[in-house]
């Protein structure tokens, strides 16, 4: 009896979703090296981040069904049912990532939502001064933390693009806790351009939060 032949390997492509993922792996890992070996990063390197992390392979797109892009189209909260043609649902999923691509250099924020981030994630987005970032430093046994959760939330959809809405896990990641100083739970801590403006401990509701953001915004004008 003759030898079977080797199994096949895995031909199939890299999903769209993969390539992303690894592509803002390079970026993360690029980004901490610049700031390691010079202390900070200059304005001019963090558009080139953006610039890299805003491709959008739209031939990616294309490949999908017309029931993938519209519920990619679904899950981001944005219409599709007035989109006939399936080049209109690319265009308009192309759109969606490449905002979502500029909003976040660390790639896991997105605009209206909260994100549970990593001390490596976070330490990357506070660097990108393109818009404030409002951070909850919480833990999951706090029940004010947990009394506050759904505020962040309706903030995080009041804000929109205008600000990225973030939680920290302090048990998590206890050393960047103590990094930051936090003393009491919850404790809001927001920056912009790059450095703490101003932090409230204790549960804050979603009116408060959104003052605090569009505060800053007006004084940096």
């Amino acid at each position: 009896s003759g030898d079977r032949p080797p199994p096949r390997k895995n031909c199939r492509p890299e999903s769209l979703q993969a390539r992303m993922r690894r592509q803002h792996r390079l970026v993360v890992a690029w980004w901490l090296a610049v700031r390691s070996s010079v202390g900070f990063v200059p304005a001019r390197m963090a558009g080139r981040v953006s610039t890299f992390a805003c491709a959008v392979d739209r031939g990616a797109l294309r490949s999908m069904k017309v029931k993938e892009l519209r519920q990619a189209l679904g899950e981001r909260g944005l219409p599709w049912a007035s989109y006939i043609e399936k080049e209109e649902l690319v265009g308009a999923l192309a759109e969606a990532m490449e905002t979502e691509e500029a909003f976040s250099v660390s790639g896991v924020m997105r605009p209206g939502a909260v994100s549970e981030l990593s001390a490596e994630q976070l330490e990357v987005e506070i660097q990108d001064d393109s818009t404030p970032i409002l951070v909850d430093v919480y833990a999951r046994w706090c029940g004010p933390c947990q009394l506050m959760a759904p505020e962040l939330v309706k903030a995080a959809e009041r804000l929109g693009v205008k600000a990225r809405v973030a939680k920290v896990d302090s048990d998590l990641e206890p050393e960047l806790s103590q990094k930051l100083q936090v003393g009491g739970l919850p404790t809001v801590i927001l920056f912009n351009r790059g450095r703490e403006v101003q932090r409230i401990e204790g549960a804050v509701m979603a009116d408060s939060l959104v003052d605090l953001v569009e505060t800053s915004l007006d004084a940096a004008r």
